[in-house]
């Protein structure tokens, strides 16, 4: 269930997201046709994410001791986690199916492929060409960046090294939210991912990200 609170904070996103990313689109957002149009697809999957994103926060509180025993509970803490938000992101994962924006076709298949079905390395890479799949991957990335999240909390909290590694990452991870509204728009609007375009935005996202921490 999607609270009152999510739906706030994803506001100020959306607000963000239409201003900075429907010119890349050709959309004007000061036409409300044009935001009302995509809102309600906009505004469900950016209020979802941050309902997950609330309860990664409330899955941080859980900061077990700095001993050998709780090093093992920790594991299960941050498995467990990462396994309910997977989990809890299936609902939207169908939902997009159900709209048609995970059915892009991989080779004769007349249907988005099965995302429990293991691939070759070689159709990962081509399959990356496939907005279906593109938007499927910036979902776990998502699932990535919480779990970078509550590793660097919890090592921070525990007065522990931290990899720069890890928080570059996950500052390249947190946008992930852009990038999943800006491959639906490319669903949405029936145009092809503008490669170019994603770039120049996660370099943007990125800096974006730097100054906002």
């Amino acid at each position: 269930m999607i609270g009152f609170d999510a739906m706030m904070r994803a506001n100020s996103t959306l607000e963000d997201f239409c201003r900075s990313y429907f010119i890349f689109h050709g959309l004007d957002v000061n036409r409300p046709h044009s935001v009302f149009k995509f809102l309600p697809f906009l505004s469900f999957t950016e209020s979802y994410i941050y309902q997950l994103d609330a309860s990664n926060e409330d899955s941080l509180l859980l900061v077990p001791d700095n001993n050998s025993s709780s090093t093992v509970l920790e594991r299960k803490i941050q498995g467990s986690s990462q396994m309910s938000l997977s989990d809890m992101l299936d609902p939207l994962d169908n939902l997009l199916q159900c709209q048609g924006l995970m059915t892009d076709q991989l080779g004769n298949s007349a249907r988005c492929p099965c995302k429990h079905v293991k691939y070759s390395p070689y159709l990962i890479e081509l399959a990356l060409y496939f907005p279906c799949f593109r938007l499927r991957n910036e979902l776990k990335s998502g699932i990535q960046y919480w779990s970078l999240e509550r590793k660097l909390c919890q090592a921070l909290s525990r007065n522990d090294k931290i990899s720069i590694e890890d928080v570059m990452e996950a500052i390249h991870l947190k946008s992930f939210d852009y990038r999943v509204l800006n491959l639906m728009m490319y669903r949405l609007t029936g145009q092809q991912v503008n490669d170019l375009h994603m770039e120049f935005l996660s370099v943007s996202e990125f800096l974006v990200e730097i100054c906002d921490d």
